[in-house]
């Protein structure tokens, strides 16, 4: 669906205005669809009119060929949008209005050259995480080739987190197979890791389970984030063993 036809740019440029009054009347409209304000079109607000009551224009039906050009994520969007217009609480409005340029950007996902980005669950990572771990270890007495080493296996223990969860699904045995490198090597590293604060290791039996604060990186949903913050601070931080002096 769509709304009423609105007044063309090229009237608005007939009436006087130029691009950039244009572009700041369109910038002006998204911000008061983003706080849940009542609609103005473009031409009402480079009038400086309030808003019209608009209570018997319901967005008009598209044909089946127009919601066709559209795809099933375009057609899905354009639900979103329309249920958004229709909302009247503002911020279950703007959640819609989120999601619905989620899904435009899926619909409008280019031809694939070799990866699939929206596929596979892609990690959250934190410049200042990465910031922070770059200048401890070039603080510490590590060769150039076990810091290289150290940030090589972060990738891997990053890449390997857990759906929801600060936990690597991968043991210190297993990432010594995926870096090709010996066991004791890997113990090294990553003791370096957690002598630096990349990482944190916790006994569950037999196994030491390798985990990263999600504030460092993190994979899920992020509207969960502050959940596995909260988490990892009671199941990982208040049950660290103090280090030995």
């Amino acid at each position: 669906r769509s709304r009423a036809m609105a007044v063309s740019a090229i009237e608005l440029r007939r009436r006087g205005y130029d691009d950039e009054d244009i572009a700041l009347a369109r910038t002006v409209q998204d911000a008061n669809r983003r706080a849940g304000a009542p609609y103005r079109t473009l031409a009402e607000i480079l009038a400086g009119q309030k808003a019209r009551s608009r209570p018997s224009a319901p967005p008009e039906d598209l044909t089946t060929r127009q919601l066709g050009r559209r795809g099933r994520l375009g057609q899905a969007a354009l639900l979103a949008d329309q249920a958004a217009l229709a909302e009247n609480d503002p911020d279950r409005a703007a959640q819609m209005r989120y999601h619905a340029q989620g899904l435009k950007a899926l619909a409008r996902k280019p031809v694939q050259l070799e990866f699939d980005f929206f596929g596979g669950g892609n990690v959250s990572l934190g410049h200042q995480y990465i910031d922070a771990i770059q200048t401890r270890l070039l603080e510490t007495d590590a060769t150039p080739a076990n810091r290289h080493l150290a940030l090589a296996t972060l990738t891997m223990i990053v890449r390997h987190l857990g759906w929801q969860s600060y936990t690597c699904d991968k043991t210190a045995a297993d990432l010594a197979d995926l870096m090709g490198v010996k066991a004791p090597d890997m113990a090294t590293t990553l003791a370096l890791l957690e002598r630096i604060g990349a990482i944190t290791r916790t006994k569950r039996g037999r196994t030491k389970l390798i985990t990263i604060n999600p504030e460092g990186a993190f994979r899920g949903d992020v509207t969960r984030h502050a959940e596995a913050v909260d988490r990892y601070r009671a199941e990982v931080v208040q049950l660290r063993p103090e280090p030995a002096e």
